[in-house]
């Protein structure tokens, strides 16, 4: 990750996800509360990335006032689905968006964003999302390789 706050952020994750098997121990009930709760930061991350990116790029690429309305948009999208990453990417470049969902549909990429969006809402609302600490972890890895492909496009 290019910025620094999204290159913490997942630093952060990363250190939670290695440790939660220490931290629960042999509990295995406590273990599933680290997944469900790794999902909910993992999905808080998303969020931030799409907005810190778009952000970035219209600060670099216009005037402070478009850059400013640009950031205020971007940064309000709540629980981004791979298709509202495509979405926002076309309304910067159509191709962009093209390039982005033909990226997305491959390894399973587009399936870990949604996956770690539906069980952050299942979690929300108190049901059993049935996400553990490895599953996590794979879509995490997805997910950041959805991002640098982001910030590829953006040129950052």
């Amino acid at each position: 990750m290019k910025s620094a706050s999204l290159a913490r952020q997942l630093q952060r994750l990363n250190w939670l996800i290695d440790n939660s098997r220490r931290a629960s121990g042999d509990q295995l009930e406590l273990h599933a509360h680290w997944g469900r709760y790794l999902c909910v930061l993992v999905a808080g991350f998303l969020e931030n990335a799409i907005g810190e990116i778009y952000s970035e790029y219209a600060r670099r690429a216009a005037s402070e006032p478009i850059a400013k309305y640009v950031a205020s948009a971007v940064l309000r999208i709540q629980n981004p689905r791979a298709q509202r990453f495509v979405e926002t990417a076309s309304a910067f470049k159509r191709e962009w968006g093209e390039e982005l969902e033909e990226y997305l549909d491959e390894n399973g990429r587009k399936d870990a964003i949604d996956a770690i969006m539906a069980n952050r809402h299942l979690i929300a609302h108190g049901q059993d999302a049935g996400i553990t600490v490895v599953r996590v972890k794979e879509y995490l890895d997805k997910c950041v390789q959805a991002l640098e492909f982001i910030e590829m496009q953006c040129g950052l």
